[in-house]
């Protein structure tokens, strides 16, 4: 019996996540589901991938992965499932899946084109989540064949959403791919910075200090660290990053790095 695991961005106030956990249970009573959150950020594919691609890795293997974070829903961006080397992927062909299934190796995709499948013949334009990603991971909680459910899509046709670096002199730059609750915001650079001189984002530039913790800096200092999964993150102790910089996903970010010759001039 495999888990689902859901992410969503439909939020705690309204029944979107509750009817489609029913329509799955209709299905099979004894699945296990779990959420990584139904409440990622409205329509940030971007963020809605990093969710993912910092989560899947610690759920069992053979875990689906139920993702409706779907902008364009009803119109012709495919319904995806992605088997992969250890796991199997539900949802929009967007992005959001990309950084994880990149990650764990594709092995097939199809496209879910079996309306036999789908949960009526009244399929909705706006709730997919339910008439179509719902079922396909219930069925394929049952052990039910990828292949049942459509065609097989080239996995070189996918949308690509990927977390880029790039070395600029003494500086690296990125993007923002997430900001949390608190406010701190993660990037994608993954280089270790051991010396940090400041960070621009959105071409505003701020003085910073590169730390291993929050507790490290002085309440209302900007710091840059290394998160829990491995990114470059800027953030505040008991303070909010993202509400001190402006910053939001999408955002180009560049960190400046102390060179060899600014510490020799520091001696």
């Amino acid at each position: 019996m495999r888990q689902i695991a859901i992410l969503t961005d439909f939020g705690i106030s309204d029944n979107y996540n509750g009817v489609m956990e029913a329509v799955i249970r209709k299905i099979n009573p004894e699945v296990t589901i779990t959420y990584i959150t139904p409440n990622a950020r409205n329509f940030d594919v971007i963020s809605g991938a990093y969710l993912l691609y910092t989560a899947y890795k610690y759920f069992p293997k053979g875990t689906i992965f139920l993702v409706v974070i779907d902008p364009g829903v009803g119109t012709s961006r495919k319904p995806l499932i992605v088997k992969t080397n250890k796991y199997f992927f539900v949802g929009p062909d967007n992005g959001v899946l990309y950084p994880a299934i990149h990650d764990d190796g594709i092995r097939k995709v199809v496209a879910i084109s079996n309306k036999r499948l789908y949960l009526s013949k009244q399929t909705s334009y706006t709730f997919h989540g339910r008439d179509i990603f719902s079922v396909a991971s219930a069925f394929l909680s049952l052990g039910i064949d990828v292949l049942t459910f459509g065609e097989e899509v080239d996995p070189n046709s996918l949308v690509r959403l990927e977390f880029k670096q790039e070395d600029r002199g003494n500086s690296v730059c990125g993007t923002v791919i997430y900001v949390d609750h608190f406010g701190n915001v993660a990037t994608s650079i993954r280089k270790e910075a051991r010396g940090v001189k400041g960070v621009t984002i959105r071409d505003r530039k701020f003085s910073a200090k590169r730390v291993n913790t929050f507790g490290e800096g002085r309440p209302g200092e900007l710091l840059v660290y290394t998160n829990s999964y491995g990114f470059l993150e800027i953030g505040i102790n008991k303070g909010s990053a993202s509400q001190f910089t402006g910053a939001e996903t999408g955002d180009e970010v560049c960190v400046e790095l102390y060179t060899q010759e600014d510490s020799s001039r520091s001696t």
